[in-house]
């Protein structure tokens, strides 16, 4: 029973992970008619916000479960509600410069960096994680993923930026 509960966690990390390329596709699209990054961003998180207040509403009908008390959120770290802000970077990312290199080769770059940071994270046990000492395979699967990238980047024509202009500065130019 382990093994097909850790094989639905894995389907599931597989599924958000393809989600996460459609998810580009729906913020480069996005842009190109709003012309604008940041009410692109305030778009999505929007809806965003919308969709899970449903899931929220929906999971309390379907499946309660306790609601943090008082002294939970006043004991929570002062940065932990911040995820929210930090995937926002990523969302602007995609917004802004996935086009430009392409759905695989953006995506590439985001895991080369999500495993360093992941890492050094699980190595110093950091944000409530358990302790996982970097080790040698874990170091080559990093640098197998970097060789990936850079394969993968390789083997794509770029698309030169447009100049920076006011007009594009300002998310006005598709």
């Amino acid at each position: 029973m382990a093994f097909i509960a850790l094989g639905l966690v894995f389907l599931f990390i597989f599924v958000s992970g393809g989600l996460r390329s459609v998810e580009v596709g729906f913020q480069n699209t996005q842009k190109i008619y709003v012309r604008n990054v940041w009410l692109c961003a305030v778009f999505s998180y929007a809806v965003a916000l919308a969709g899970f207040s449903i899931f929220l509403a929906v999971s309390k009908v379907v499946a309660p479960s306790a609601w943090p008390s008082l002294d939970d959120v006043r004991h929570m770290p002062w940065w932990a509600p911040f995820g929210g802000l930090i995937g926002g970077v990523a969302v602007v990312g995609m917004i802004t410069v996935a086009k430009y290199v392409g759905v695989a080769t953006f995506n590439a770059v985001v895991i080369v960096s999500e495993m360093v940071v992941a890492l050094v994270m699980d190595h110093l046990g950091l944000m409530g994680f358990d302790t996982r000492e970097i080790t040698l395979p874990r170091l080559v699967a990093v640098g197998l993923i970097t060789v990936a990238v850079y394969l993968m980047a390789s083997d794509s024509p770029e698309q030169a930026p447009a100049p920076l202009t006011t007009a594009t500065a300002e998310g006005i130019s598709r």
